[in-house]
């Protein structure tokens, strides 16, 4: 049950906003039993972001995830996340920023998991 939250700084039109989406959904499968199935996005552009005291032409992607996963997977899932970014987006792997949080309850579709 991954939640994957895309912080974008360039606007991004509804097309690319699918095809990025699509991108993220269906490489999840990096990662042991998750699939796009399972798989809630967001996506939030158009937003300021700075490093360094400068404009940030990049993104920031918050992967949060049911339980812990594989560090390999994680890795190889980042791989494709930093190639996704930089096809779909024009965004260079020097620009996109990932982070992975494991948590140990979940609750989704009336359940409470644990």
């Amino acid at each position: 049950m991954p939640y994957i939250h895309a912080t974008i700084a360039k606007k991004v039109n509804e097309d690319l906003k699918h095809k990025l989406q699509m991108a993220l959904g269906t490489q999840i499968t990096a990662i042991p039993e998750k699939n796009i199935s399972n798989t809630v996005i967001t996506i939030n552009d158009g937003i300021t972001m700075y490093k360094n005291g400068e404009p940030l032409d990049g993104a920031f992607l918050d992967i949060r995830l049911f339980k812990s996963s594989p560090e390999d997977a994680k890795k190889a899932y980042a791989g494709k996340v930093f190639a996704i970014m930089e096809e779909v987006l024009g965004i260079p792997p020097a620009y996109v920023q990932i982070n992975y949080t494991e948590m140990p309850i979940w609750a989704s579709g009336g359940n409470f998991m644990t």
